[in-house]
C-alpha cells in the first residue's frame, strides 16, 4: 500500500511532494510522515532553520527574530490561500 502524502504542497496539487523529502529537508521525526502533523512540523522546523540562518548571517536576536517571523506569516498565508483555493485543510 502507498503512503498518502499529507504535506499541504502535495494536498494543495502545487506539487508531487512525498512527506519522507520534508522530513529529510527539514530533519524532523520521521513519525510525522503520513500524517496530519507533517505541515505543524514542517512550519515550526522551518521557523527555526530561519531564524538560525539570519543568525548565521550576522543579524542580531532581534532582527532575526522579525525577519523570520515573517517569513513564518509568509509560508502561513501561503498555506492559508491553498486552503481557501483547494477547499482543504492542512494545518
Amino acid at each position: 500500500m502507498e503512503n498518502k502524502s499529507y504535506n499541504w504542497v502535495s494536498q494543495s496539487g502545487l506539487g508531487t511532494v512525498d512527506d519522507m523529502e520534508v522530513v529529510d529537508a527539514l530533519e524532523l521525526d520521521p513519525n510525522v510522515a503520513y500524517t496530519k502533523e507533517i505541515n505543524k512540523a514542517a512550519l515550526q522546523a522551518a521557523h527555526k532553520r530561519s531564524y538560525q540562518g539570519y543568525i548565521d548571517q550576522g543579524m542580531d536576536k532581534k532582527q532575526a527574530r522579525e525577519h523570520s517571523n515573517k517569513d513564518h506569516q509568509d509560508t502561513l498565508n501561503q498555506i492559508h490561500n491553498a486552503e481557501k483555493l483547494s477547499g482543504k485543510k492542512f494545518i
